[in-house]
């Protein structure tokens, strides 16, 4: 049977997807602004019960490192006080985050559909032995992360030569926090800006973003 949430709760699930979140922070004035999307649209009380259901439920887990995990109504409400972003007074360090637990990673799963095959891993960037910059995709599906490297290159009018293009596989591959995967593709590169060429032009590919949003139906 497919999971039955609230907006409120499938937003508290969907947004720790990919990387635990701050719990003050669900009440911060600019949360929208940060996430880009519509907000959950809760009242402070309601927001709390859906946390505490999630977590009694054993779909999400919270902590921080002065309790450790949390697991009563109370402690969440004290969690909700905290500044947002984490910034306590000097010699104050208590931030509390939240995250999909397997089982409510597996519940958000059969709601969203994801394609776990088209996930992009976040676009790494570094540097080499010899100090020079290195970028790296990854992605379980070879062709498709071809294509995000195309459209990648395109948006950030760089251009990449062949010779520093290094392939490899990670097996497993840790996609998130919760969700690992058989394995995946990895391209690493260095990018040499082409923006102020003189005639730079290509006919434009989809911006990889438009990539990233195909993974899953319910984003």
């Amino acid at each position: 049977m497919e999971p039955r949430f609230t907006r409120g709760e499938y937003f508290l699930l969907e947004i720790a997807v990919e990387y635990e979140w701050s719990i003050s922070g669900l009440i911060d004035n600019e949360l929208e602004l940060h996430l880009n999307k519509k907000g959950h649209g809760l009242t402070r009380a309601s927001l709390l019960e859906s946390l505490y259901r999630l977590l009694s439920s054993g779909l999400i887990y919270a902590k921080n490192e002065v309790d450790g995990f949390l697991s009563t109504y109370e402690q969440i409400e004290c969690a909700l006080n905290e500044p947002p972003g984490g910034i306590f007074p000097a010699g104050v360090e208590k931030y509390t985050s939240y995250g999909l637990t397997q089982e409510g990673g597996a519940q958000w799963e059969a709601f969203a559909a994801p394609d776990w095959e088209k996930y992009i891993g976040e676009m790494g960037e570094g540097e080499d032995e010899s100090g020079d910059e290195l970028w790296e995709l990854i992605c379980a599906d070879k062709e498709w992360l071809e294509r995000v490297f195309e459209s990648f290159c395109f948006s950030q009018q760089i251009e990449v030569s062949l010779a520093s293009m290094e392939w490899d596989y990670i097996a497993p591959w840790e996609v998130t926090y919760w969700k690992q995967l058989e394995g995946a593709h990895r391209l690493r590169f260095q990018p040499q800006d082409k923006s102020d060429a003189e005639n730079y032009e290509r006919s434009p590919p989809p911006n990889p973003e438009w990539y990233r949003s195909l993974w899953c139906v319910w984003r």
